[in-house]
Order: structure tokens, then sequence, then C-alpha cells
């Protein structure tokens, strides 16, 4: 009898989680549905110098061909490794992301056109896993900083063909370290 009643409790239960789990986009805790510090539209202005001083921090400054072509958009890496100053003729640049409440991702460049899309999820009250690259991030009222969490692989991986797109140029450009994003209006984004 105990043993019946202990398992129709344990079912009961089992079917609560269920309903729980089905009501929360995958992956979510109820937490992070509801209230994300991310959600919302964050901007700066960046610019070329910066990105490639971002890049050198790390170590990447090799990718710094495949990472600024925003600024020249009619020329490849290649083309653009043979300058003789890679950042001479740009212009900064408004550049923002937006995360949504149902955990998507999206960067946007100075013409308000989507240029990056994905998801994210938060691992921990301090860290963002956005698409494949995971991220520190702390945020204020109107503020938020990102800094990449970069592995040896990803960093041996873009070395290894510096002028191809790489997980890590990537996050070093969608963290713009050392600066700060800026809260703006979502607008229809997020």
């Amino acid at each position: 009898m105990m043993d019946t009643l202990r398992h129709l409790k344990l079912a009961r239960l089992g079917a609560l989680f269920a309903l729980m789990a089905l009501a929360l986009p995958l992956g979510a805790s109820p937490s992070e549905a509801d209230t994300s510090p991310l959600v919302g539209r964050w901007q700066t202005v960046r610019t070329c110098h910066g990105l490639v001083v971002a890049l050198q921090k790390y170590g990447l400054g090799h990718l710094a061909p495949s990472v600024v072509g925003d600024y020249f958009p009619n020329r490849t890496p290649a083309q653009l490794a043979k300058k003789k100053n890679l950042c001479s003729g740009a212009k900064p640049q408004l550049h923002s992301h937006f995360f949504t409440a149902d955990r998507k991702f999206g960067s946007l460049d100075q013409h308000s056109k989507q240029v990056d899309d994905g998801t994210y999820r938060l691992s921990t009250r301090a860290t963002v896993k956005i698409n494949d690259g995971l991220f520190r991030f702390r945020t204020e009222s109107t503020s938020l900083v990102l800094t990449p969490l970069l592995t040896k692989t990803q960093k041996k991986q873009a070395l290894a063909n510096p002028l191809k797109f790489s997980t890590a140029g990537w996050m070093v450009a969608v963290s713009y370290v050392g600066h700060s994003w800026r809260r703006v209006p979502c607008d229809q984004w997020c």
C-alpha cells in the first residue's frame, strides 16, 4: 500500500515536471526565459582600429583582415592583408546586438540591416553561450560589457587559417573588447 502511494506521488510529480518543461523554451530556466538581463538591444560605435586592438589583446592580430571586412565591403581578406595600413579609410560605424526573450540573438550593421543571427543561452548568471561562443557578461541598467572566453582550440583553429572566418575572430568582434554597449530602444528587433 505504501509503495503504491509513493509511486502515485512520483508519477504526479513527473507529470508536473513534464508540463513545466513544455511551457519553457528548450533549454531555458524560468528565470532565464522571464528575466534575462540581456534581453534588449545594445549599441556601440565600433572602429576598425578598435577591432584590431581587441584582436591583438588575444594574440589574434593576424585575423584582422578577415574581421574588419565590414569597413571595406568590396575587398576580400586577402586584398585587405596587402594594405600597408589596414584601417586606412575606415570610418566609425554604429553596430548593435539584440537578445530576445525567446533566446534569439542577432547583430545589426550601421544601416540597421541584420548581419548576424543565432541563439543564446545563459550558462551562469555571468556567462552566456551565443552560438558556438562562450562569453562573460556584465550588465548595468544601460550598459553591457562582453568578454570572449576563448579556448586554446578556437585560437589555434583561427590562427591556422587567419584569412577565413573563425569562431575566435567572430567572438572578439561580437564582444568588441574594451568597450561597453549601451541599451537602446528595441524597435522591431527584440
